[in-house]
């Protein structure tokens, strides 16, 4: 069994009656989105700063690491869970809403992210950068109904 059909065993514990798995693909989640996903993102997410002392001058680089999620859009939701070093098993799940709630759009330059908004006032909720794959970022969008 591969480590997709894994995790989405590990997934439909998760999943209403009826609903069904259409994406699920890892991006991360854009720098200064973690403060909007609240207190499960700080505790099971949240990226920790890795401060490296730098030889010769004694300066200080500070690096502030993106977490990576799994994004999991069903044919009722949108779902997104801390990637963990396996492969196959989420971690924590940090996101959650209706799909009809949401509006998504692919915005395309030299990395591809995928914006999700809030359909009735059109305000960002999630920023997601997938790097050059811009077919799992289209996925994204037409699940969602962009």
């Amino acid at each position: 069994m591969g480590s997709k059909a894994k995790l989405r065993g590990h997934l439909s514990a998760d999943l209403q009656h009826g609903e069904t798995i259409e994406v699920i693909t890892v991006a991360q989640l854009k720098q200064g989105m973690k403060q909007h996903l609240g207190k499960n993102l700080a505790a099971g997410v949240a990226a920790g700063l890795v401060t490296t002392a730098v030889t010769g001058g004694g300066s200080l680089f500070v690096y502030a690491s993106i977490p990576a999620v799994w994004v999991v859009v069903t044919s009722q939701r949108v779902l997104m869970y801390a990637k963990t070093g396996s492969a196959s098993k989420p971690g924590e799940m940090v996101f959650a809403a209706p799909r009809q709630a949401l509006g998504a759009e692919a915005k395309s330059g030299l990395l591809t992210q995928v914006v999700i908004a809030d359909r009735d006032d059109g305000r960002s909720l999630v920023r997601l950068n997938l790097g050059l794959r811009r077919k799992a970022a289209n996925r994204i969008v037409l699940s969602i109904g962009g």
